[in-house]
């Protein structure tokens, strides 16, 4: 979901902070090929998708765990699991109010918020929430402002990429969106820390109007550089594999039945489709396995809702993880203790 479609107008922010030199030059830990453990994911409890909750699964199905118990209306979304495997990240978003960064363990235990609220009314809003390699720090969208109304459309005054420690604190901004320009969405580092990949959705105010790409910066957000043609609308949330050689995303974000997974490489290169479903399959979120043999992603199911699928890293072998009639989608497959 698009922080431009979410009519919240967020306040109280004490504006931006430039990104440390210290962040600039940090070493990162990279992220060494792991063992497939459980993939976590959101399944929504209801039909009318108003309540969703974080689940973690077995790659054969089995042994579904549910991890996060949000209350009525309260949607648990996007989970990432840290380069460890002890911690998943999510974004909590209540109705008619902004979303949070949470933290939890796999078992449920030791949930806790790490974007700051100044008061019950006044939260930073947060989504998107990624581990950097080092597991210290989490990358995620801040979005801050008034909101403004286009034609079709509601856009957020700004939308930041934002690093902060693990425990909630040093913000520092690394991308920082003008007014009303559009969203940056679905951050990401790569394994060796040295840079990520970033979906930017633009507003009618920015060319091309409503249009979708992804885009690769040093890790300080400098050198951003356009991977994706506008006209792929490429985006929700990509991925790296595990060496850092990949990146994987679906086409046309804005309407799902007519996705495929692609991958591409960081400078551009190698663009291709993995995957070729029929017109009207729904193609949602996807990540890559910690061996990067395997990829999880979500696409229609049982009774035509999404499920949480497997497929082998060059897109055959296709098979589902989750058989249920509920919406089941952005899986992450975590790494082994």
């Amino acid at each position: 979901m698009s922080l431009r479609t979410r009519i919240v107008a967020v306040t109280g922010l004490a504006g931006v902070i430039a990104v440390s030199s210290a962040l600039a030059g940090q070493a990162h830990v990279a992220t060494k090929p792991g063992t497939n453990a459980r993939i976590a994911f959101k399944r929504y409890s209801d039909a009318q998708r108003s309540t969703g909750a974080i689940y973690t699964v077995a790659r054969d199905g089995t042994s579904a765990l549910q991890v996060t118990k949000p209350a009525q209306g309260v949607v648990d979304d996007k989970p990432d699991w840290s380069p460890d495997g002890s911690l998943i990240a999510f974004h909590r978003c209540v109705p008619d109010g902004p979303c949070e960064i949470y933290l939890v363990k796999p078992d449920g235990s030791g949930e806790t918020r790490l974007t700051p609220c100044a008061s019950a009314a006044d939260c930073e809003d947060g989504q998107d929430a990624t581990f950097l390699p080092d597991g210290q720090h989490i990358v995620y969208t801040r979005a801050s402002g008034e909101v403004t109304h286009f034609d079709g459309s509601d856009q957020i005054q700004h939308s930041d990429i934002v690093v902060r420690d693990v425990d909630g604190s040093n913000p520092r901004v690394l991308v920082a969106s003008h007014d009303y320009q559009g969203d940056f969405l679905g951050a990401i580092f790569s394994p060796d820390g040295t840079r990520f990949v970033y979906e930017r959705s633009n507003s009618p105010k920015t060319k091309p109007a409503f249009g979708h790409a992804l885009f690769v910066a040093r890790s300080d957000g400098s050198g951003q550089r356009q991977i994706t043609p506008w006209s792929l609308v490429a985006g929700d949330s990509p991925d790296w594999s595990p060496n850092g050689k990949l990146i994987l995303f679906r086409s046309h974000e804005d309407a799902p039945e007519e996705s495929q997974i692609y991958v591409v490489h960081p400078d551009g290169s190698g663009l291709h489709a993995l995957t070729h479903f029929r017109a009207g399959t729904t193609v949602l979120s996807y990540s890559f396995s910690p061996d990067g043999r395997w990829i999880t992603f979500a696409k229609s199911g049982k009774g035509g809702q999404p499920d949480v699928f497997v497929m082998r890293a060059n897109g055959t072998g296709i098979r589902p993880v989750t058989r249920t009639v509920l919406w089941d989608s952005a899986p992450d497959w975590g790494n082994a203790l």
